[in-house]
């Protein structure tokens, strides 16, 4: 904002403020200016911690934040707050059937991403790949590193959608 007005007095250009009117030829209207630039940085800065903030107590609390996983749903508790449940259709299905047929052994990964792709289960390799070892299908929730505080997976207030036993013969 500096440059900008230094660039325009340049120019012939007096800028003017309708709601806070500062005199320019007043050094001491510098000290008002940097208080109106600054004050809505500030502004920023602090709801943009207090956002990060929210979303990782929620995290840590077992809510699982953003885009849901294939297989659930995004819907409204009782209370209307946000939450995330089993979809209950093809794609729960077919996310079932990927771990359970993964987990005998009798293909590869990617003989089965194909035959789930057929079937509708539209996925890319590496896509397939991380939804096969995503926790959050086991009723987790990842809580990332901060500061000191080493990265954790989280009991999740979501239902799990595949058994721990299938999770971890599927991880083998």
């Amino acid at each position: 904002a500096y440059i900008t007005i230094k660039n325009l007095k340049k120019l012939g250009v007096e800028p003017q403020s309708i709601e806070q009117p500062l005199d320019f030829e007043i050094p001491e209207s510098k000290i008002m200016l940097a208080i109106y630039l600054a004050a809505p940085e500030v502004d920023n800065d602090r709801r943009a911690l207090n956002i990060f903030n929210g979303i990782r107590r929620g995290k840590k609390e077992g809510r699982w934040l953003g885009g849901c996983l294939r297989g659930y749903k995004n819907a409204r508790d009782e209370n209307n707050r946000p939450i995330v449940t089993l979809e209950g259709g093809s794609l729960e299905k077919l996310v079932r059937r990927a771990f359970k047929e993964f987990a005998t052994g009798a293909y590869s990964i990617e003989e089965l991403r194909h035959k789930l792709n057929k079937e509708g289960l539209k996925s890319t390799r590496n896509a397939f790949w991380n939804l096969l070892r995503n926790k959050g299908y086991i009723g987790k929730v990842f809580v990332p590193a901060f500061k000191t505080e080493p990265p954790i997976w989280v009991e999740g207030d979501h239902d799990a959608l595949i058994d721990d036993a299938t999770f971890y013969a599927v991880q083998d």
